[in-house]
């Protein structure tokens, strides 16, 4: 990625550091490698193995012995052969297509083929693991060098509990992992997103000038401690699609009110969905960013999570998990099909995919000039830095506040607001 040439500085700024750098450079284009990842569900793997990219490393995924999925570093270590074009042959190995190099779930040799029984390549060869935990049908793998960290520290909670149902989807973008992952809690929902379905059903108003005010929960989430408003005196108009002025167009935005009789037509929804409690989960895996690469939404009926899985560094996979807590058989039942024929249309095809359009042509090596309606990337992009495997606190300290961020800072302090930092809300928000 190309670096900014020169600094910006702005007389009004909360710091006047010159920077040349950015950020987003430092961030792992490949993503966080020491982390969980949802990689496939579980039913999709059968008799055959099967292949999967996933931070750019090529992984196979088969069943062992205990039935259970299993991941091998998809390269042969005898001579590099494809592990996803071999054949299970026997119960809960993989034989490579190339040789007949058999091996089992934590990749052992177990035997080759062609030598014959007296071969003296078993127990001396092993193929690299990536340890897989399943949840609800989820199938999940570490990613990492290390020793892997407990599931519970990097999988949404509702994946650990007896009761919730979870509801998948999964798609490619041709975008970059962070690109793909950047586009929440800030200004593009109300415009980007201006005649989809759930923006008609739950209308966003227009966003304000101001954004949202950010928080850091345990170095692990980024949230929002207040809301977008139209102004600073918090006021935001009665009719979410009500026109406004802009004085430079010397017109009105949106230039349309057909969308009014609509929003109308399901307020009864939007009322009954305002006195649903809020989703229960602990304070770190409520809305926002989360470490590695998820974004959540407590929509109320349900918690909507979209975790961008790194595959190359133009390429990203989206899985999406609609988790719900039916009351009953029936109720989970419903829920099933709501989402066959409807939900998974209205999040992912209709709306998501609304979002897609926008950033497969974004640039992310070129200068930027954040808003203060920016403020929670510019939170985001800090903490992956301080992301496990990435660097230390004290070196990321270090990293220069960039002109990008003196930009966003700036604007928020014209509001008469403290801008929000990024380096003191996350310290604020060690756990």
């Amino acid at each position: 990625m190309s670096t900014v040439k020169e600094p910006f500085l702005d007389g009004n700024a909360a710091t006047q550091k010159q920077t040349f750098g950015d950020v987003r450079q430092l961030a792992a284009p490949l993503g966080l490698k020491e982390y969980w990842y949802p990689a496939l569900e579980d039913k999709d793997v059968k008799k055959k193995p099967v292949g999967l990219k996933l931070l750019g490393e090529d992984l196979v995924f088969f069943r062992g012995k205990d039935g259970q999925v299993k991941s091998l570093w998809n390269v042969c270590p005898h001579r590099g052969g494809s592990l996803m074009h071999g054949d299970c042959h026997f119960e809960g190995t993989i034989s490579c297509p190339y040789h007949g190099w058999t091996f089992d779930g934590d990749g052992n040799v177990l035997a080759v083929l062609p030598e014959g029984p007296e071969s003296k390549i078993p127990g001396k060869v092993v193929a690299r693991k990536y340890p897989t935990v399943t949840l609800k049908g989820m199938v999940f793998v570490w990613m990492g060098e290390g020793e892997p960290v407990a599931p519970e520290e990097d999988i949404p909670p509702e994946l650990f509990d007896n009761h919730t149902l979870i509801l998948y989807a999964t798609e490619y973008w041709q975008a970059n992992w962070q690109v793909a992952l950047e586009n929440g809690l800030d200004a593009h929902v109300p415009y980007v997103h201006r005649n989809a379905m759930r923006s008609i059903m739950f209308p966003i108003a227009t966003w304000g000038p101001v954004g949202v005010r950010n928080k850091v929960v345990n170095n692990k989430l980024v949230t929002a401690s207040s809301g977008p408003t139209t102004s600073i005196t918090g006021v935001r108009p009665k009719n979410p699609f009500a026109q406004e002025y802009f004085p430079g167009l010397d017109a009105k935005w949106p230039k349309s009110q057909w969308r009014v009789p609509l929003a109308w037509l399901l307020t009864p929804m939007r009322i009954r969905n305002t006195k649903r409690a809020r989703w229960e989960s602990p304070p770190e895996w409520q809305t926002g960013h989360h470490l590695p690469s998820m974004f959540r939404a407590d929509h109320r009926t349900d918690m909507y999570t979209r975790t961008s899985v790194p595959v190359t560094e133009q390429l990203s996979r989206q899985i999406y998990f609609k988790a719900v807590r039916p009351n009953s058989w029936v109720g989970r039942w419903y829920e099933r099909i709501h989402f066959k024929v409807y939900g998974r249309w209205m999040q992912v095809s209709d709306f998501s995919r609304q979002d897609v359009g926008a950033m497969i042509q974004q640039r992310y090596d070129t200068p930027e000039f954040l808003s203060s309606t920016d403020s929670h990337q510019v939170v985001w992009r800090r903490l992956i830095l301080r992301a496990r495997g990435m660097m230390a606190a004290e070196d990321a300290k270090q990293v220069a506040i960039t002109p990008a961020e003196v930009a966003s800072y700036a604007r928020q302090e014209e509001f008469g607001l403290e801008a929000d930092h990024a380096d003191k809300l996350i310290e604020q928000g060690a756990g």
